[in-house]
């Protein structure tokens, strides 16, 4: 296969469809970026010219889903940015075990006090590290949940409802819960761990485009919207952020990522004291 040969005009094209469909701004200096992304889905498609590439590319919806994900860096590991998620725990078990002090407005406690099953969105899942991460220290904590995972990609939503991962992505998971909510791989799966079903079973994960999907009407305890928003400019950020705050309870609580803000933004979170990236509604 040739070099890849893309003019100022297909770039700005392919960029500005990227961000219509996604929210991902690329910017003038990512051509060469592009260009490898282009070259590595024209060999997936068999497809060997650049331009009959990109016309097969604008008229074909998941083929923009599949090179929006080559795009993006799927980063991911289990207990990653792990603090963010102690803190929403911790505030979670105080409200779980607050019977009868009015704080049914956060997470449906019913009129004798007892609180109903905690609902949590993690908006832009990937391969499933963070939902699961979340899952095995609700259950550490006894506490009753679901968790509604999604992502753009189907690929990336594949891995997640597989369960399966390399050893180098748990690293970070205490010893004792690495054996509690793992299975070891023997033989060809040497090297790989499987979530075990007590976990998978209270996550489910689903397609969603941050940027063009309806917001589930349900209203969510927590919504984590983490190290996606960094792909974004303001503009869609602001919208994105402004649209997920219709998808929480009042008091729920809204995380991001460590290298993402909301500053310089319109919304109406509040900060909360010392929990950078955790904001309330």
């Amino acid at each position: 296969m040739s070099a890849i040969d893309i003019s100022n005009k297909q770039f700005k094209t392919l960029a500005n469809l990227i961000y219509s469909e996604s929210g991902i701004h690329i910017h003038d200096g990512k051509m060469e970026l592009l260009k490898s992304k282009i070259a590595k889905r024209m060999r997936a498609t068999r497809i060997s010219s650049c331009s009959s590439y990109l016309e097969y590319l604008i008229d074909n919806k998941d083929e923009i889903i599949e090179f929006i994900d080559t795009v993006t860096t799927n980063h991911s590991f289990f207990f990653r940015e792990n603090r963010s998620i102690e803190n929403m725990i911790r505030f979670l078990t105080d409200r779980g075990s607050m019977t009868g002090k009015g704080n049914a407005s956060f997470h449906g406690a019913v009129g004798n006090g007892v609180a109903s099953s905690f609902k949590l969105w993690c908006a832009a899942c990937s391969t499933g590290d963070e939902p699961y991460s979340v899952a095995i220290q609700l259950l550490e904590r006894g506490l009753d949940f679901n968790i509604l995972a999604t992502d753009i990609s189907h690929s990336v939503l594949n891995v997640a409802i597989k369960g399966i991962y390399s050893s180098e992505r748990v690293k970070n998971v205490p010893v004792p819960l690495l054996h509690r909510y793992f299975q070891k791989g023997n033989g060809k799966q040497s090297g790989f761990v499987r979530v075990k079903k007590t976990v998978m079973e209270h996550v489910a994960f689903k397609k969603f485009n941050l940027v063009t999907d309806a917001v589930p009407q349900e209203q969510y305890d927590v919504v984590l919207c983490r190290n996606v928003m960094i792909y974004f400019d303001n503009a869609t950020t602001e919208n994105v952020i402004n649209r997920l705050y219709h998808a929480l309870k009042p008091g729920g609580l809204f995380i991001i990522g460590q290298a993402e803000s909301l500053m310089n933004m319109k919304h109406n979170f509040k900060s909360l004291k010392n929990t950078p990236s955790t904001f309330q509604k």
